[in-house]
């Protein structure tokens, strides 16, 4: 059977498609529409997260024990050893090295400090300390205990300081033997350390009979209030800085290296499979020890076949990634044309998804018992992209980050579902966000979409009650931080990149805001327009699902420009004659054109951002100034003679543009014109509202204004009695009430608060 002929329609739609598609290829300059730089982007993107795809990773690695192995039997096809899983090794190495005995070697400050009191002994009983000058060079003692200690006959200071030299030396003596090191003993986690004598003599000492400074102090305080009086204490003081040098000292070489053997002596494997040996059957629950096989089976066969597997494992990786990355194009390219043929908006969205490609790799290559795969943060990925872009987007943008974090971990569909709802619940918590608070209202459905995936695979594979409680924690842990991820990197993006973002625009839906404020008071008709056109553009968007915060903001803004020259527009002409009437039809158009250049100078100079910029000139998009037109028209017949015709240029008469662009500067256009219309007509009569709305649709349609703003004669339609619902009545009047008749003043003034009470009812 043929294939049956395109109807009309079918031909207009397809011929506008490639219109379109050639429009957004070939429109705007620079980079941000090159063919070239979509190309890099697109190539780029794909390579940088192949990166992500560690070669030659072990297909078992995301296998968890107590899972169910639903594959077929595996019988050894050769011997291999049971490789220890690595946060296993390491932390028996880690352990290793923590108990390795420090090793000390002797210090030459002990028996200097022995040999300094044998010298005092020394000069004492051959006489050479006799005067204090000399006493004072050999013992160090103060001036002040040296005049106290001169007081005494010299037999009875002699004696003393033997005394105290004969103490101190018995002290020093002690301790050295003991061991003095020269760290805290509270540093030391054993029992023993080693002293290393020479290359070949070693000898342990036990911790509980060494000394530290503090204890050495310790037992120099006790000796002092012992053996000594007032004098000696003193000057048994004076020869303490001389006596705590240590014998014994830490050598950070030689613990290391001791720590460097006892870390190469720990094994790396737990046994042997033999060749034949039925590694797991089917339907087996997974050990540990089944585990461990598994992934020892397959880093063997990496080792025996490593550099065949390379270069196609990295072409596989390519591909893998290609694939999932073309899902996220195809969508672009099919149902978001202007995003994908904007080289910035595909950046972004492109950038998103290399970041959760990283996190994804960061994540798997930290060994850890915690459920860190949590902290992939795609959730917080996918609210930034709908605060950004929009739902849809968000929803095909969150499934392939999704399938990118499950293939670079492993084949993860665990963290693939789970990442898949909580973060489609987060982008369309934020989907109409009208604060920043709004933001943490997303905490929940997080933990929603996280708790629920966790908790549907706790029951499949009955997992422990603690395990998946701390799944859940995480989960809320990481929750909490999406927001908080979302709301900083937002932050960072409307500054640094000028992104308008309806966060961003919400500042700016503020009447009090200097150029709103300069408007009421200098064009006053102007502001009121405004106010109901803002209003009656807010509801047009509300009922097509297009932007309510952007159309509102807008049109908030799009007439500043009137505040140039406030008294030639007729809104504001109160009790003053018209200006038009006394100039020309050119220049009262030309004034009249000017308010869209003067309000683009003005919104520059206050800094509003682009999205807002775009409604002034947009919302007349090139509509002819159709009463200047006419009024020259009629002008130039009068003056035209048989021999001499006035022409009338009509680009004269219209305005500069561009077109409307986008749903919300199509609502602004319609709105600008129904408000306006609304002033000449009865809004109480809706046949008359409705005929004078569809002239102005009618105009806009034929004049080819609205063709770039992607409205459908459906929205149209809903636009329409949006307009109309919202116009009709607005003109209304009170109920004149009859006057009650006069029986005296009471009455009267009782009848008249009566009838101001009705009124205001």
């Amino acid at each position: 059977m043929g294939k049956s002929e395109q109807t009309l329609f079918e031909k207009l739609e397809t011929e506008l498609e490639k219109e379109t598609e050639e429009e957004l290829s070939t429109s705007g300059e620079g980079w941000r529409y090159m063919r070239r730089v979509r190309i890099a982007i697109i190539a780029a993107t794909t390579f940088c997260v192949t990166l992500f795809f560690p070669l030659n990773r072990s297909l078992y690695q995301q296998l968890s024990v107590g899972a169910e192995w639903q594959q077929e039997s595996l019988v050894a096809e050769t011997n291999f050893p049971i490789y220890k899983p690595k946060v296993q090794y390491e932390k028996d190495v880690q352990a290793a090295r923590e108990q390795t005995v420090p090793v000390f070697v002797p210090s030459a400050e002990g028996e200097a400090v022995l040999l300094a009191l044998k010298s005092i002994e020394q000069s004492i009983t051959s006489g050479e300390a006799a005067d204090p000058a000399q006493m004072q060079r050999v013992t160090g003692f103060s001036a002040e205990n040296l005049a106290r200690l001169f007081a005494l006959p010299e037999a009875r200071r002699d004696k003393k300081v033997l005394h105290i030299v004969e103490r101190c030396t018995a002290l020093q003596t002690m301790v050295y033997k003991q061991g003095f090191i020269d760290i805290a003993l509270s540093v030391l986690k054993g029992q023993e350390i080693i002293v290393r004598r020479s290359a070949t003599v070693e000898e342990v000492l036990p911790v509980s009979q060494l000394y530290d400074s503090a204890l050495y102090r310790t037992a120099f305080e006790q000796m002092l209030r012992q053996d000594f009086d007032d004098l000696e204490r003193a000057l048994a003081s004076d020869l303490l800085p001389k006596l705590t040098h240590q014998n014994i000292t830490f050598s950070p070489a030689f613990t290391e290296v001791a720590r460097r053997l006892a870390a190469e002596s720990v094994p790396k494997t737990l046994g042997m499979v033999r060749r034949g040996e039925t590694i797991i059957a089917k339907g087996e629950t997974l050990s540990a020890m089944a585990l461990n096989k598994l992934r020892s089976s397959e880093f063997t066969r990496f080792l025996y076949y490593s550099e065949y597997q390379s270069l196609g494992s990295f072409a596989a990786n390519l591909l893998h990634a290609a694939l999932i990355y073309s899902l996220l194009l195809v969508y672009l390219y099919i149902i978001r044309k202007r995003l994908f043929y904007d080289n910035a908006q595909l950046a972004g969205l492109s950038a998103a998804f290399v970041v959760s490609g990283f996190l994804s790799w960061l994540v798997s290559i930290i060994q850890s018992p915690l459920p860190l795969q949590y902290f992939v943060m795609i959730p917080a990925l996918s609210m930034l992209i709908a605060i950004v872009y929009d739902s849809r987007t968000t929803s095909i943008a969150t499934i392939a980050m999704a399938l990118l974090s499950a293939a670079i971990r492993g084949r993860d569909y665990e963290i693939a579902l789970a990442m898949v709802v909580a973060g489609t619940f987060a982008g369309y918590t934020v989907r109409d966000l009208r604060s920043r608070t709004q933001l943490f209202k997303s905490i929940s459905f997080i933990i929603l979409g996280y708790s629920a995936a966790a908790a549907m695979f706790a029951l499949k594979y009955s997992t422990p009650i603690g395990v998946l409680g701390l799944q859940i924690s995480f989960a809320a842990l990481s929750a909490v931080l999406s927001p908080i991820f979302t709301f900083g990197v937002l932050y960072l993006l409307e500054r640094m990149f000028n992104i308008t973002s309806d966060l961003r625009l919400l500042e700016y839906d503020n009447v009090n805001h200097p150029l709103l404020v300069e408007l009421n008071e200098k064009a006053p008709g102007t502001y009121q327009h405004t106010l109901m056109v803002a209003r009656l553009a807010e509801s047009a968007a509300l009922a097509i699902d297009a932007n309510p915060i952007l159309v509102k903001v807008g049109a908030l803004f799009h007439d500043i420009g009137k505040v140039r020259k406030a008294e030639y527009f007729v809104e504001n002409q109160i009790n003053i004659a018209n200006k038009h009437d006394k100039i020309a039809p050119h220049k009262s158009a030309a004034i009249i054109r000017q308010h869209v250049q003067e309000g683009l100078q003005l919104a520059t100079f206050y800094k509003l951002p682009q999205r807002i910029i775009d409604f002034i000139p947009m919302h007349h998009g090139t509509m002819l100034i159709r009463y200047f037109y006419v009024k020259a028209l009629d002008e130039a017949a009068e003056k035209s003679t048989p021999e001499k015709q006035i022409t009338v240029d009509v680009d004269d008469f219209r305005y500069p543009g561009p077109r409307p662009n986008s749903k919300e500067t199509g609502i602004l256009m319609l709105a600008d014109a129904v408000e306006a219309v609304s002033h000449v007509i009865d809004t109480n009569d809706r046949d008359e509202l409705e005929e004078a709305i569809d002239k102005i649709f009618e105009e806009r349609f034929t004049d080819k204004q609205l063709e770039e703003c992607d409205l459908t004669m459906r929205e149209m339609a809903v636009i329409r009695e949006s307009f109309v619902k919202n116009l009709l009545g607005t003109g209304h009047q009170r109920v004149k009430y009859k006057p009650i008749p006069k029986d005296g003043k009471e009455k009267e003034e009782e009848h008249h608060r009566d009838e101001v009470g009705d009124a205001a009812e």
